[in-house]
């Protein structure tokens, strides 16, 4: 099991995958590549089918549209407060400081997300906001991991995260926050154990309602 709680978790915002912005064409060679328009959903290839079905039936809203409102900014969701855990997970969530900058059109950009602890760090990618004016949701992927004092990698995973609200002056509204775990890594079965499952996933959200505000990055 992911224990966020106790660790200091610091990921790393990259844009990725530019072919997702926007609708034209590029050359390989002397082939012609096609590239797709975004459909405002969150990709199967990100988060399958099954998995979004399952965050929506137990209370995760997923706005959808390709003109999302401008999220850029830096942002504190507390309480963080338990609303489903596939597997029975009751430990408790610290504060969550999210980080969003340089929205482009159709939706991509940089995330970046803070909690506890020296030994566990991450990189988020393919990150990018879908929905309709204020209503919006990002999605991105998230490689995490913990090493060692000596800097020996212990466990890796791989997890689709999800931001979802409604954007207003002082924060985001009815902030719901989830992470679906796709593929793990450890290095023993003594490091495996406490591992979540492929398949997991567990829905936050802000206890007070209100994903506050603390500072514009969009300038």
């Amino acid at each position: 099991m992911l224990k966020y709680v106790k660790h200091l978790l610091i990921i790393s915002g990259f844009l990725s995958l530019p072919i997702l912005l926007f609708s034209g064409c590029m050359k390989e060679g002397n082939d012609t590549i096609v590239l797709p328009l975004p459909d405002g959903k969150i990709p199967y290839s990100v988060i399958p089918e099954q998995l979004q079905d399952s965050l929506r039936t137990h209370g995760l809203t997923i706005h959808e549209g390709v003109n999302p409102g401008n999220i850029d900014g830096r942002f504190l969701s507390s309480p963080m407060v338990l609303h489903y855990s596939s597997d029975n997970y009751q430990e408790l969530f610290y504060d969550l400081y999210m980080s969003f900058s340089g929205q482009k059109p159709r939706g991509m950009v940089k995330y970046s997300e803070t909690q506890k602890h020296e030994y566990i760090d991450g990189k988020s990618y393919m990150a990018n906001v879908i929905g309709e004016g204020n209503d919006v949701t990002m999605y991105c992927l998230q490689n995490v991991f913990e090493c060692s004092s000596s800097g020996d990698t212990l466990w890796k995973s791989r997890t689709a995260t999800v931001v979802s609200g409604t954007l207003c002056d002082e924060g985001i509204k009815y902030c719901q926050y989830a992470h679906v775990v796709l593929d793990t890594w450890a290095a023993d079965d003594y490091h495996a154990s406490p591992l979540s499952k492929p398949g997991t996933h567990r829905i936050w959200y802000d206890g007070d309602g209100l994903a506050k505000r603390l500072s514009d990055l969009s300038n």
